[in-house]
Formats: C-alpha cells, structure tokens, sequence
C-alpha cells in the first residue's frame, strides 16, 4: 500500500493511465465470460422490499428462476414464488414450457440454430456495447489492494468525469464508486456505486433518486470465467415521475452447471457439483 502511495505521488498522471488500463482489460475479459455463460444454467432469487416512510417493510416480492440458454436463446424457469413452491399445475405448465422449447431448439436445422446464435450473439454484443464506454466515463484512481475470497484484488477508485457526453452520460457522470479488480484474471470481483444526483431512466419513466447505492459482486466458476454472485440495491425512484418509492432489492445467482440443449445438466467440476471455486 505504501509503495503504491508512493509511485502515484512520483507517477501522477503516469498511475491514473494504469488504472485506466485495468479497467479496460476488465471490461474486456467480463465480456469474455459473458460469453462463455451461455453454457451455463443457473438459479436466479430475486427479492424486493418496498419500505414505508419510516424505513419499515410494507410488501415484499420474491421469485426463484432457472436460467438457461436453449438454442442460442435466454430462457427463465419459474421454480418459487414469494419464497413457495409452484402449485402442481403451474409447475407442470412450467415444465411443459421447457420441453417445448428443447423440442424446438432440438428440431432446428445447423443453419437455423447458427442463424439464432449469431442473432443472440448481436443482440448481446449490442446491449454490451455501453459497457465499453466506462474506461471513458471515469477518472480511475488504484486506492490499494484487498484480499477478496482469498484472492488479491486493485481496489480502484471511479470518479464521474463531466466532459463524458456518452450514450449513459445522463447516468454515468451521475455516478461514483469504487471497483475491485482481480489481479490474476482482471475480471471484476466487485462493485460498489453510489448516485450522487437524481437521474431519469428514459422509456421506463422511473426518476433515480441520489443516495441510491448498489453493490454487486462476482466469483470464479469452473476455472474459466467469472459470473455474478450477488447484487444488492437500495434505492430512493420515482416511478412514472409521480409516485415515490423506496426499495431494497437483493438478488443472488447460484447452482452454476454446464448445460446441453437435450436438457441434460452436466456438473461443470469433479468433486464440486456446484462447479464453484
């Protein structure tokens, strides 16, 4: 840590250049392993708290999902709902659901599936393209270094720059934070934002309150990338720029396993069903 306070004092600009840098490659290697996720089913637990104007919880939302990719194609299967089992007819529809889907998936000609991959993979790379601007968008300062899940990981500081004028600059010049990079893998391992001014999220019509703070962390599977572990969300909104809401949200991503479009789950690690290391 010394060392490092050290060479920013003599380096100055020289320092600021490198965290740019291993933000860049960062941006680069999460999207490697966006990529390779495709492989992957998962369970997704999605759970939102919507709080009184003393802080207390008024109502409280959760689904469970399995995600999977099904010929190219992103699929969500409902398994709980507020934190119950599907009622036997809805779990049969839901299962039903699926087999159709593999059917189709299965019955496609190699043409038609590489057409569908290829329409995913521009649609994927479209909705990422954003992502490429954060180097940009931000002053990045390398704050020190933390130990995260036995790891060494740049703890790098994200100021707004105010000359970015980006697609998000309505968002990003509105937001600061500081990121933790893996040394041995750049992928991010964490992220921790907060809004420093009220910001509007265009077609959904909801305002973004300041003070709102995000936390959102990875981990390392099967040896060969890098996926979302959890995120969470406390947020001040206004919803159709009228009513005030105050939410919490966590959503947490577990079960990571291979998967094949028959439908069979492959364990992507011996030893470790989970394929998480």
């Amino acid at each position: 840590m010394r060392v490092i306070v050290f060479l920013f004092v003599i380096t100055g600009i020289g320092l600021a250049q490198d965290a740019r840098s291993i933000v860049a490659r960062a941006v680069a290697a999460d999207d490697h392993s966006d990529k390779l996720a495709r492989d992957y089913v998962f369970d997704l637990h999605d759970e939102v708290r919507e709080l009184g104007k003393a802080g207390g919880v008024k109502k409280v939302e959760s689904e469970t999902d399995e995600v999977m990719y099904i010929g190219g194609k992103r699929y969500f299967r409902l398994l709980q709902k507020n934190g119950k089992p599907l009622p036997e007819a809805q779990e049969r529809k839901e299962q039903q659901k699926l087999d159709r889907a593999v059917a189709e998936a299965s019955g496609m000609s190699e043409a038609e599936r590489n057409k569908r991959v290829a329409d995913a993979e521009r649609e994927r790379a479209k909705n990422r393209e954003q992502f490429k601007d954060i180097p940009d968008a931000f002053d990045f300062t390398i704050a020190g270094e933390d130990v995260i899940n036995g790891r060494p990981a740049y703890r790098i500081s994200a100021k707004p720059r105010r000359d970015y004028h980006g697609e998000l600059g309505g968002v990003l010049r509105n937001v600061e934070g500081m990121l933790w990079i893996d040394k041995q893998d750049f992928n991010w391992v964490k992220v921790e934002a907060d809004v420093l001014k009220p910001f509007s999220l265009g077609w959904i019509l909801a305002r973004v309150g300041a003070g709102t703070h995000l936390t959102y962390e990875m981990m390392r599977v099967n040896n060969e990338l890098w996926v979302p572990k959890e995120m969470s969300l406390k947020a001040s909104a206004r919803l159709a720029l009228l009513k005030k809401v105050n939410v919490e949200q966590d959503v947490t991503f577990s079960g990571y396993k291979k998967f094949e479009t028959d439908s069979h789950i492959v364990s992507s690690s011996s030893g470790d069903p989970s394929g998480v290391q």
